[in-house]
């Protein structure tokens, strides 16, 4: 699109001139045409971190080495809610002070080698049970499928492209991808129910009105992103396939 569709698009959301250039950068599509792959050995100091995991938790936490669409990640799961706010201030956050940890239902931890995921089994963005119709045991249990393949969503772009964000883009592809993992199908109206609960952090910096734009093209984006999952070209895909459609796409698109 050129910045004159982009701009036109914006206006179509309700933006304001105010507005323009904030949200023209937001919404610019950051993902390289050409992927630059990173590796994917693990770190020698993973089986230090594992030790200390298993020092930190006061019941052993299970460990999966998950071969994602990305490559092989360590998933760590802890048994309990304290395990796992306990792991994520001592090994993710070093002991600092952590706002609103309570809230965290997963830690994606990457440097140049090293990379592991820790995973909570609580309803995933805070979401009831009953708001998704299931029941208690078989919400838990999706959030967790939803989590882990989210995570390892974020650790593709990461190693392919070079970069994962709080953004809606990244949200996007990474909530499509655990959905689809967990159900075997994609709904906007359950990824706008995750995305109510987050939009604050996916927006931070915006104004209130350029906030309000974004969260509308959030809604357009999602119906668009089930629209596609419904037609022949996206059966022919495999995960990596669809991550790729979905980077090589930006968000204002979805308008047209």
């Amino acid at each position: 699109m050129t910045d004159e569709q982009r701009k036109k698009a914006l206006y179509r959301l309700g933006a304001v001139d105010v507005d323009m250039d904030a949200l023209l950068e937001y919404t610019k599509n950051v993902f390289p045409c050409i992927p630059d792959v990173q590796s994917d050995e693990l770190s020698p100091s993973w089986p230090a971190l594992w030790k200390r995991a298993l020092e930190i938790c006061n019941n052993p936490p299970h460990l999966e080495m998950f071969e994602s669409v990305a490559g092989t990640v360590p998933i760590i799961y802890p048994a309990s809610v304290a395990d796992y706010k306990n792991l994520l201030r001592e090994i993710v956050y070093k002991c600092k002070d952590v706002p609103h940890i309570e809230k965290m239902g997963a830690s994606f931890v990457h440097g140049k080698t090293l990379r592991f995921i820790i995973l909570s089994n609580k309803p995933y963005s805070g979401v009831a049970a009953e708001d998704m119709g299931l029941g208690e045991k078989e919400w838990l249990e999706k959030s967790v499928t939803i989590r882990k393949y989210h995570e390892c969503a974020h650790y593709y772009t990461k190693r392919f492209f070079g970069l994962t964000r709080n953004h809606l883009h990244d949200e996007l592809i990474a909530d499509f991808c655990g959905l689809y993992a967990a159900f075997g199908e994609y709904r906007a109206e359950w990824f706008l129910k995750f995305y109510a609960l987050r939009s604050g952090i996916y927006t931070k910096g915006l104004s209130l009105t350029a906030a309000a734009v974004v969260d509308r093209l959030a809604g357009v984006a999602a119906n668009g992103v089930e629209a596609w999952t419904k037609t022949a070209s996206f059966t022919r895909l495999d995960e990596a396939g669809r991550i790729g459609f979905l980077t090589a796409k930006e968000l204002l698109e979805y308008t047209q």
